[in-house]
C-alpha cells in the first residue's frame, strides 16, 4: 500500500476541506431525511421510544462504580454513560440496569482513552501498554481470573464478571465473554487505513465494524437484561434460526453504522481517523466525493432499516404458525428488544451532546 499512501491521504485531505467548506455555508444534511424512506419517516418509527425505567438510578451506580475503580472520565462520562437506559430500555430490574450499565462504562473508557480513532495518537510506549491492557483482558474474559496486581481497567472487568456470573445464564454467559474477547481485539488497536496497509471494501469494513462497535455483546444484554435467553436448539427446531440470526445482525449493522453517520465529525474530522463508514465509501469509489460517500453511506442505513423492518414483520407471521409457545414468547420479548436497540440507535445520538459541534448534519449542531 505504500504507494498508494500519498493518494489515500490526498483525498481524505480533499474529505476535510469539502466538510470545512460545507460547515462555512451552512449547507448539509437532515440526517432525518437521510435515513427515511418514502415509507418510513424514522422519528416517526421511533415514536414512543422511551429509555428504561432504572435508568436514573442505574446510571448513578455504575458512575459510582467507575469513579470508584478510577475508570470514570469527567469530559465525557455523563455522555457515554447516558446510552445504556436506551439501549436496554426493557431490562426488568436496576440492579440488571447497573450492570449493564458498568459493562458499557468500561467498553467507553476504554474506547475514549485507548480505542480505535485515539490509538494511532499515542505515543509508542502508549500503544504497546494498550496492547498489553487488551491482552490481559481477555485473558481475564477466558479464565475469570485477575492478574496478582491488576490495572484499574481489569479490576473493574474482575468485579463486573463476579457480578454478571451469579445472575446470568452460565451458557449465555460464556457465549457473551468470548463475544466481548471479540470486541476488544480489534476495537483496541489502529484501524486506520495506514496502519492496516490496506483499504477495505465496503463489505468487509462492515463486517469487521460488526465486530469493532460492540453491538454483538450489547445485544446479547438484552437476554440478561430481561434473565430470559435464547435456547437455539428449539429455535432451530421450530425453523426459526435464520430470520433470528439475520434480525440480530441488521440490529448490529445499523447500531454500528447509523453511529458511523453521526460520529463522522467526531472521528474523521476531530481524531483525524479514517476507519469510519463514510470514508470507506469515499476511498472504495474512484473519484467518489464527500458528497458521493455521504450520500452512500446513509442509503446503506436505510436499506440496512428497510430490511430490519421486514424481517421483523416475516418472522411474526410464521411464529403465528410454531406451536412452541412459550418459545414465541420468548421470541416476541426479544424481538421487542432489538426494535427497541434499533430506535434507540437514533434517540439516544439525537439526545446526546457527544457529536454535537460543528457540522454538516443538522441534528449534529449545536446551534
Amino acid at each position: 500500500m505504500g504507494d498508494c499512501t500519498p493518494t489515500i491521504e490526498a483525498e481524505l485531505a480533499t474529505m476535510r476541506a469539502d466538510h470545512a467548506d460545507l460547515v462555512r455555508s451552512g449547507s448539509g444534511w437532515s440526517l432525518r431525511e437521510l435515513f427515511s424512506t418514502p415509507d418510513c419517516d424514522i422519528v416517526d418509527y421511533c415514536k414512543g421510544f422511551r429509555p428504561n425505567r432504572f435508568g436514573g438510578q442505574a446510571l448513578a451506580n455504575a458512575e459510582a462504580f467507575s469513579r470508584r475503580h478510577g475508570i470514570w472520565l469527567e469530559a465525557g462520562g455523563a455522555h457515554y454513560n447516558s446510552m445504556t437506559p436506551y439501549l436496554h430500555p426493557n431490562a426488568i430490574s436496576a440492579e440488571r440496569m447497573t450492570i449493564i450499565g458498568i459493562y458499557n462504562a468500561i467498553l467507553f473508557w476504554l474506547n475514549d482513552t485507548v480505542g480505535r480513532e485515539k490509538f494511532a495518537a499515542l505515543s509508542l510506549d502508549r500503544q504497546l501498554r494498550a496492547k498489553a491492557t487488551v491482552n490481559s483482558l481477555c485473558r481475564l474474559l477466558e479464565t475469570r481470573c485477575a492478574a496478582p496486581e491488576p490495572a484499574p481497567v481489569e479490576a473493574a472487568t474482575a468485579e463486573f464478571i463476579a457480578l454478571l456470573a451469579e445472575r446470568a445464564d452460565a451458557r449465555w454467559l460464556d457465549d457473551f465473554l468470548e463475544s466481548t474477547a471479540e470486541h476488544l481485539r480489534p476495537a483496541i488497536r489502529d484501524q486506520n487505513a495506514e496502519a492496516r496497509g490496506e483499504l477495505l471494501s465496503v463489505a468487509d469494513y462492515i463486517d469487521l465494524r460488526a465486530h469493532v462497535s460492540g453491538m454483538y455483546p450489547a445485544i446479547a444484554l438484552c437476554e440478561f437484561g430481561r434473565d430470559e435467553y435464547l435456547l437455539w436448539d428449539r429455535i432451530r427446531a421450530a425453523g426459526l434460526e435464520d430470520d433470528v440470526r439475520r434480525l440480530r445482525r441488521l440490529t448490529v449493522d445499523i447500531g454500528a453504522l447509523m453511529n458511523d453517520v453521526f460520529s463522522f465529525e467526531k472521528e474523521c474530522i476531530v481524531d483525524n481517523a479514517d476507519f469510519n463508514l463514510i470514508p470507506v465509501c469515499l476511498l472504495d469509489v474512484p473519484g467518489a466525493t464527500l458528497v458521493d460517500a455521504v450520500q452512500h453511506a446513509a442509503a446503506i442505513v436505510r436499506d440496512l432499516v428497510t430490511e430490519f423492518r421486514a424481517v421483523c414483520v416475516r418472522l411474526e407471521l410464521t411464529c403465528r404458525a410454531v406451536d412452541d409457545r412459550p418459545l414465541v414468547a420468548t421470541l416476541s420479548g426479544h424481538v421487542a428488544d432489538l426494535v427497541g436497540s434499533v430506535q434507540a440507535t437514533w434517540e439516544w445520538q439525537i439526545a446526546t451532546h457527544r457529536y454535537k459541534g460543528e457540522s454538516i448534519f443538522a441534528e449534529n449542531r449545536l446551534w
